[in-house]
């Protein structure tokens, strides 16, 4: 299944996802994945924020910023966990 589908095009991205992309993106992803797709960061940023619409131009580069957003995700998961483990051989 696609991410997005023809019905997202012309309408600013979910909340959901403005949300999950504000919560798990770091420092410089915006600008590397804009810059990738020979975007404006500035771009980038007010389709994220909701000030754009998404487009069938710029879905690939919303799609690499969510798979980023994931793996950072992940990324942040493994080090809390492995944080607990710390916390609990301490306690």
């Amino acid at each position: 299944m696609a991410i997005f589908e023809e019905k997202h095009f012309g309408n600013p991205i979910s909340k959901e996802l403005e949300t999950y992309i504000i919560y798990n993106q770091s420092k410089g992803d915006i600008k590397e994945i804009a810059e990738k797709h020979s975007y404006n960061p500035i771009t980038l940023t007010a389709i994220v924020r909701g000030n754009r619409n998404l487009t069938e131009g710029n879905a690939p580069m919303m799609i690499d910023l969510f798979r980023r957003c994931i793996k950072n995700y992940n990324s942040n998961q493994r080090t809390k966990e492995s944080i607990n483990e710390l916390i609990q051989k301490a306690i």
